[in-house]
């Protein structure tokens, strides 16, 4: 495993399945996995419910429970639920008998059975009563939570009788609000099935799985529930190149700064963007940068709204920047950021600019004398200007990139949309920069391996999420005296973060995008 604290490896079914075996050894020790597994499912369940609305007192839950591990975390999961919400009621839809599951999960089942709020449905007794079910939900029967914990990592395809009659009806119901699956959505392993749980939330149990991370839009949204399995000596053992970035690389912003500190002790960013005719871009980005801990800012901003931006920023230092004709940055003002560039820590670059060839030309010039890391943001992602990183001084700091997915394909010239981890690494490598791939699973690639951050959600699919990161990227790499590495990953996490909280507490539609950066300290202060 790479000895790096806040990354967990992502395995293949096949090799999970071998690793865990190795940590699991005896039915105590699984035992107290499933616990910990099925009270981790139903918090996140909890919490993340609340994105759609806040959690309701009688909650209703359906547990599609198969006869293996992901069953028995299914029902931890429904008997946590009813110890939090004592109103709530539960109905399991059991996919076989008693006597054919695992001895974990006849134990949870047992644990269950006999419950005020819960009902047992023998769904494997006969297709009748899967279909009376199915006939209550589309005459207007409502769960407010589905739990799929059906079928686990040791899936091979085809989806049998009567799981895949189930799954099919589950899938096309409207009744039920928020669907979550327990490790992998039944239906989807190293090989998939045509018929698949389609998930709103997929909670990754221990170990997380390749076949989440890799297009599967039934997995939905992924979380990871770490349950200590990589404190083992076997880890260390683990050839892999993909990770999941694990929320406890947020704990060093959580700790107090020493008291033996002034403002150059947490770094110095600047930033260079803005237009005349874009000069949000740029405000939300120094806002951020601000609002991460950097302990100064500097931004360059055109002339023609440099005094405005500085009225809404007071914290940060306003340099104006002469304009061109068009109402982008002169490039014949260089000077202005070289004269000072000896007190920066890391150069953005980006924000806003707009895409003339005064701004392209100004985003070279920064790759190519400026040695301190830079962030190429948004309107400096041109092909040309990222070659020229390759022509970087030797000496010279990192250089890191942000595409989106559109900003990607242009960049790295791709003729068709290739998400893959092989191009993603091919194209760090050859231009020789830390690449953030945003998306639904924004990544981060260091050229060695790909790390995946699975908070965020689409509360960010609005403008300016993307210049609120690269300020915060910004604010990371120049307060830390770790590598490029970590702080880009502490960045991602805390952007995401901060937009989970956001969506918890207003929903994921009626919010503006800098409401994000009065999360920020909700995050450090959880």
């Amino acid at each position: 495993m790479k000895p790096m604290d806040h990354v967990h490896p992502i395995l293949t079914c096949e090799v999970a399945r071998s690793y865990e075996a190795t940590v699991l050894t005896g039915e105590d020790t699984a035992w107290e996995a499933m616990k910990h597994a099925g009270v981790g499912i139903a918090d996140g369940i909890l919490r993340d419910f609340e994105e759609l609305r806040p959690v309701p007192q009688d909650l209703r839950v359906l547990g599609l429970i198969g006869k293996g591990n992901n069953g028995g975390d299914a029902l931890i999961a429904c008997g946590h639920l009813l110890a939090e919400l004592p109103r709530a009621s539960v109905q399991l839809l059991l996919a076989q008998p008693e006597a054919a599951m695992g001895p974990q999960a006849r134990r949870a089942l047992q644990q269950l059975q006999g419950r005020v709020g819960v009902t047992v449905v023998e769904s494997y007794a006969s297709e009748e009563i899967v279909q009376s079910l199915l006939e209550e939900l589309s005459a207007g029967l409502r769960f407010d939570v589905c739990i799929d914990g059906l079928i686990g990592m040791n899936f091979k395809p085809p989806v049998r009788e009567p799981m895949a009659s189930m799954l099919r009806a589950i899938n096309r119901c409207s009744s039920i609000d928020f669907r979550a699956a327990v490790d992998l959505p039944s239906g989807c392993g190293d090989s998939s099935d045509h018929t698949v749980f389609k998930a709103d939330f997929t909670y990754a149990t221990g170990i997380a799985k390749c076949s989440l991370f890799h297009g599967m839009a039934e997995c939905g949204r992924i979380r990871y529930l770490d349950l200590d399995f990589f404190n083992h000596p076997e880890a260390d053992k683990l050839q892999v190149d993909q990770y999941v970035i694990h929320e406890s690389i947020l704990n060093p912003l959580r700790q107090l700064r020493s008291a033996w500190v002034d403002k150059r002790s947490f770094g110095h960013v600047f930033i260079v963007g803005g237009s005349s005719f874009m000069p949000g871009a740029l405000l939300m980005a120094v806002q951020a940068a601000v609002r991460s801990g950097a302990g100064l800012v500097t931004a360059f901003a055109p002339v023609s709204v440099a005094a405005t931006l500085a009225a809404q920023v007071p914290e940060a230092m306003w340099v104006p920047w002469p304009e061109s004709s068009s109402g982008t940055l002169n490039p014949k003002a260089f000077p202005l950021l070289m004269e000072r560039i000896g007190q920066a820590d890391v150069v953005v670059v980006g924000p806003g600019m707009g895409k003339d060839r005064n701004t392209e030309m100004i985003a070279q010039e920064v790759v190519k004398f400026v040695e301190c890391p830079v962030v190429l943001d948004a309107d400096a992602l041109r092909t040309r200007t990222v070659e020229l990183v390759r022509k970087r001084k030797p000496q010279a700091g990192p250089v890191v990139v942000t595409p989106h997915q559109g900003e990607y394909m242009r960049v790295a010239k791709l003729s068709a949309a290739d998400w893959s981890n092989k191009t993603l690494f091919q194209f760090s490598r050859s231009m020789n920069v830390f690449t953030v791939l945003k998306g639904p699973l924004t990544r981060v690639c260091d050229q060695e391996s790909v790390y995946f951050n699975t908070v965020g959600g689409p509360v960010l699919s609005r403008g300016g999420s993307g210049d609120l990161l690269a300020g915060i990227i910004g604010g990371m790499i120049a307060q830390s005296s770790e590598d490029v590495r970590t702080s880009i990953l502490r960045a991602v996490a805390l952007h995401g973060a901060a937009a989970e909280c956001m969506a918890r507490e207003h929903g994921q539609i009626a919010v503006r995008t800098t409401q994000l950066l009065d999360h920020l300290a909700d995050v450090l202060h959880s």
